[in-house]
């Protein structure tokens, strides 16, 4: 496990968490509760190898990686990822995926594991959810809607413990989700939409902010006859050839449809609360896979990085892997905040998300978020940690992560 030198020789911080795939954070919580032995010489924390030898093996989680053969291969490591590629403000793990950036900070994590990252394209949130229950995804990005449907479902399948890691694109008042019509169309307010036939995805984040609209004309979707449950991909069509009066829809296919003069956006501004997205992941999962965690958090910030300093470079990789046009790509990047961070403000909007489940009021069923891995994925960056940012009701202007 550990280099065989005749002399006396301590390894460093660093190798220690190679060795054992996981975080400083840990490492200073062995050192509290478990009485990891170390050597501090300075500021400067160094372990004995023989001792720590002893220590690993005296702990029966890890006695039997401790006792295999030096040439036993090493287990391999899969994880899988679950993203929408069709929503914008949830672009990071699809650039993330073509710069294998994730990848990168793995192998930093575990040199000598052989990984495996599966990553799973899905059509909407709820595939997704459906995912995180079953096991088959393990980290998912997912619109706010489908967020605050996972909070509930964790009430309702004990099994099922989900935990908000971090956020997304973020955009203040629902910017990036609203109503588009087909271009020349007579429909030019909310008032107009009670008689037409309306797309949208259901139980989704334009879906919820539709049912609001029309709940706030007297029509709310349950009762309306005309509103149709459709892939965003198939609403695009729709509107393109005319087959229903208006759609509900996110960012790309608004500006995609501007981009072809094929749709009017009835609301620019957007509709409602701030739009949001995020990571989602099972807790006793991620409790589990500490160094996985910390792995995808850091590459996740490195990707908001790139899109915030680099938005046209960013638009060229979105490009690549969608077909979208860069010139539309870039322009709704950069009118996204690339911010993991969690706020208040944050938590207030999808706790303020209205619910859908009778008897399920959204103030017994508060969102989970665990921000202690986001923190130590920043540490290890060099970057300050959220609880150092300003915690009102306003997003910071000077940092973002």
């Amino acid at each position: 496990m550990f280099p065989k030198d005749k002399g006396f020789r301590l390894i460093t911080l660093q190798e220690a968490m190679s060795v054992f795939g996981i975080s400083r954070a840990t490492i200073d919580r062995w050192r509290r509760s478990k009485q990891l032995p170390t050597i501090k010489i300075g500021k400067e924390v160094f372990f004995d190898p023989d001792e720590l030898q002893m220590w690993i093996k005296s702990h029966s989680v890890c006695g039997a990686a401790a006792d295999r053969p030096e040439s036993a291969p090493a287990e391999s490591l899969t994880v899988s990822i679950g993203y929408q590629s069709g929503t914008a403000h949830m672009w990071s793990p699809l650039i993330m995926k073509e710069l294998g950036f994730f990848e990168e900070e793995l192998r930093k994590q575990f040199p000598h594991r052989p990984i495996k990252v599966l990553w799973h394209n899905a059509e909407n949130g709820l595939e997704l959810v459906e995912g995180l229950i079953s096991g088959l995804i393990q980290i998912a990005s997912l619109g706010d809607y489908p967020i605050r449907i996972c909070s509930s479902l964790g009430k309702l399948l004990p099994n099922f413990q989900p935990v908000l890691l971090a956020f997304d694109g973020k955009t203040r008042n629902g910017k990036g989700i609203s109503v588009v019509v087909p271009s020349n169309s007579i429909i030019r307010k909310p008032d107009d939409l009670a008689n037409v036939t309306i797309s949208t995805v259901a139980n989704s984040s334009a879906g919820m902010r539709l049912n609001r609209l029309l709940t706030s004309i007297g029509a709310a979707e349950q009762e309306h006859p005309n509103v149709i449950h459709r892939s965003m991909s198939e609403s695009l069509t729709d509107i393109v050839d005319r087959r229903v009066g208006a759609s509900a829809m996110w960012e790309p296919y608004l500006s995609l449809l501007r981009h072809w003069g094929a749709g009017t956006v009835l609301f620019e501004e957007g509709m409602y609360e701030d739009y949001l997205t995020g990571l989602v992941a099972g807790e006793r999962w991620a409790a589990n896979n500490e160094a996985i965690v910390i792995a995808y958090l850091k590459a996740h910030v490195r990707v908001h990085q790139l899109m915030r300093s680099e938005p046209a470079s960013a638009a060229k990789r979105v490009q690549a892997s969608t077909g979208i046009p860069q010139t539309v790509a870039w322009r709704v990047l950069s009118n996204v905040r690339w911010d993991a961070a969690v706020y208040p403000r944050d938590l207030n909007t999808l706790q303020r998300l209205e619910e859908r489940f009778p008897g399920m009021a959204p103030e017994l069923y508060p969102i989970r978020a665990k921000t202690d891995y986001l923190n130590i994925a920043l540490e290890e960056m060099g970057l300050p940690s959220i609880e150092a940012s300003p915690q009102g009701t306003e997003w910071p202007r000077e940092q973002m992560y």
